[in-house]
């Protein structure tokens, strides 16, 4: 870590937004110097897609802004709402999804670098930018520490 603050101005900040989702990149790997990451998702609208998954390498810890979500870890299922979190460490199977519409998340991600070119990767994928067959979609979330579990 530099011995030198790092400010990051709102202006300053990227995202990324699919058809249902906002992303906020407040800040990467990157200006942090280090491997963690701080981001927000605001979902529109409530939705049954769980999208179980797990993580080789990252840690992510979420915190519930707003509304209620939904986290599936393995067989069981957990409603967290506004200033609960949630810490899931690699190897954990989950999943997670809006209960509620207009829900924001907060979640940071550790032992990863440049997350945020998975989150505009996936909005392209989303949105019909990029289409993969079922082959190169693995591929795409395996390299980004993101594995499928069907």
């Amino acid at each position: 870590m530099s011995n030198k603050a790092t400010i990051i101005r709102s202006a300053d900040k990227k995202g990324t937004t699919t058809t249902n989702s906002e992303y906020t990149f407040h800040f990467s790997s990157y200006p942090a110097r280090e491997n963690i990451s701080l981001y927000e998702g605001h979902f529109k609208n409530a939705s049954d897609n769980k999208s179980l998954h797990y993580h080789k390498l990252m840690t992510e810890i979420f915190t519930v802004l707003e509304g209620a979500f939904v986290f599936s870890l393995a067989d069981e299922e957990y409603i967290l709402q506004p200033n609960d979190t949630i810490i899931i460490p690699p190897l954990v199977v989950h999943g997670f999804r809006a209960k509620l519409p207009d829900s924001r998340l907060q979640f940071v991600s550790t032992n990863i670098m440049n997350r945020e070119e998975f989150f505009r990767g996936l909005a392209r994928i989303i949105n019909g930018e990029t289409i993969f067959n079922e082959e190169k979609l693995e591929a795409f979330y395996n390299s980004h520490d993101q594995y499928t579990v069907k």
